[in-house]
């Protein structure tokens, strides 16, 4: 069954545990010259930028040439920017992937979840390529080191629209609980709340 479909009684099936996402991520075919690609990615020269930092930033949340993907600059930048202690940010973009690269995205996203200290989603919708990140940040291996700092709108109507996706609701709204998820309005609160985050 796909994410979404209906399970009979009506309602979207909740997202997948962590086990059938493990599952899912074995499944992914890839050739030998991927698995080189990714290997490649993740030991060259933008990790070796990272390593040496007690405290690595994971930035997640929506790319491309965008009001979003400008706002998740601000945290990357801001984060990138500690000294004390001295820390490093990261984001998918970094390692060289491309939108032809798409069947790598999600390895290479889980590789670099498992080296960063803090992972960091910037969410101001639901209805970016960018939900599948959220779907692992919501397996327990990584929900302990995340934060996620999401856009809050001015009006009840705008806050539907902009997450009206059931299965995204339905496993980040664990995320978006605690004392490990910030709400904002515009990028002057963002700023604030990126200061939040340890």
């Amino acid at each position: 069954m796909e994410p979404g479909d209906d399970d009979g009684d009506g309602s979207e099936r909740g997202f997948p545990d962590e086990d059938e996402l493990l599952t899912e991520l074995e499944d992914v075919s890839l050739t030998p010259s991927d698995h080189q690609r990714i290997k490649d990615l993740v030991n060259g020269p933008e990790m070796d930028r990272i390593r040496g930092y007690d405290r690595r930033y994971l930035v997640a949340g929506a790319g491309g040439e965008t009001g979003a993907a400008t706002r998740r600059g601000i945290v990357y930048d801001r984060l990138d920017a500690r000294t004390d202690p001295p820390a490093v940010a990261m984001q998918l973009e970094d390692f060289g992937l491309t939108p032809e690269d798409i069947e790598l995205w999600t390895r290479v996203f889980d590789i670099l979840c498992g080296r960063a200290t803090h992972i960091v989603a910037v969410i101001e919708d639901f209805d970016g390529g960018y939900v599948w990140e959220l779907g692992l940040l919501f397996a327990p291996t990584y929900r302990d080191k995340t934060w996620v700092l999401k856009r809050r709108y001015p009006d009840p109507e705008t806050e539907r629209e902009r997450y009206d996706n059931g299965m995204a609701a339905s496993y980040v709204e664990l995320l978006l609980t605690g004392d490990r998820a910030y709400e904002w309005l515009d990028a002057d609160e963002l700023r604030d709340v990126v200061d939040e985050v340890p």
